[in-house]
Order: C-alpha cells, then structure tokens, then sequence
C-alpha cells in the first residue's frame, strides 16, 4: 500500500462531495487549507489522526476500509443504541436480500469456471457489504442482549 494510492481515494471521495467546501474541511479538522491539499495530493503523509475525522465529515468511508483491506480485515459500522428495533428489523430484511445478491453474483462469476476482473469487480464489493451488515447484525444482538439483561437486573428477575 502506498500513500499515494490512499491520497488518491481521499481525493476522489473529496471530489465527488462537490458541494464541500475544502477550506470548510480543513477547518473542521483544525488545520490549515495548504497543509490538506498536500495531503490529498499525496505530497506530504496524512496524519493518521485526522483520517476517522475526514471520512466521518464526508459521510464516507472508502479510505479506511482501504487500510482495512490492507491488511486483511473488513470493517463496519456500529449500530446506534437509539435506533428503534422496528428500524433493525428493517436492517435484518436488507441483510436478507443483500446475501441473496451477494450469493447470485458469486454463482455468475463462478458459473463458467473463469473468474475475470470486471466480475471481481461487481462481486467483491457485494460480499463485503453482506460481512459488513453481519458483522453490525452480530454487535446489534449483543447489545440488544446487554440491554435486556441491564433491565432484568434493574427489576430484579433473572434471566432465561
């Protein structure tokens, strides 16, 4: 991995929010406008620090699941407590459907016994977007787990 290939990724995801504002973006990190267009040109290195910020303020999260990718690990996104389970349930369906896209792209791929590039292309991103969804599946039933028990404890019954 170089430094340029993950300065080229934070540029192109900076490119596509035509609407921010890069001066906006720096401040928001509390740097100067010069130093972060060094760091998208990748003339000077990123400070590490700052890259959760970015991606966060750009809604958008390629680059670090670049880095993750680097070393042979896929990240998601931690569910947030206060969504009603009603919205998770909605989140499980789509999980659904996602692995059932997921599978069908991998069976198109495979079905020749050839496996090209513009395939891996298609399939790859899919079968990430399924283990990133079990992944925040996984963490949600823990913590709706946590929960119940938290409230148990608090009402003084025990647990099944």
């Amino acid at each position: 991995m170089s430094a340029e290939e993950l300065a080229s990724i934070l540029s192109r995801t900076v490119e596509t929010k035509a609407e921010y504002d890069l001066r906006l973006l720096a401040q928001q990190l509390g740097t100067n406008y010069r130093s972060l267009v060094y760091w998208l040109r990748g003339d000077r290195p990123l400070p590490a620090h700052l890259l959760p910020q970015i991606c966060g303020l750009l809604r958008n999260y390629e680059a670090l699941d670049f880095l993750e990718s680097q070393v042979g690990r896929v990240a998601f996104k931690i569910p947030d407590p206060r969504v009603p389970l009603d919205k998770e349930v909605l989140a499980v369906s789509r999980l659904i459907k996602d692995v059932g896209q997921a599978l069908e792209s991998v069976a198109e791929t495979l079905a020749d016994g050839v496996v090209e590039e513009k395939e891996l292309r298609v399939t790859i991103p899919k079968i990430d977007a399924v283990i990133q969804e079990c992944a925040s599946l996984k963490y949600l039933l823990e913590d709706l787990r946590k929960r119940r028990m938290k409230k148990m404890k608090n009402e003084g019954t025990s647990p099944r």
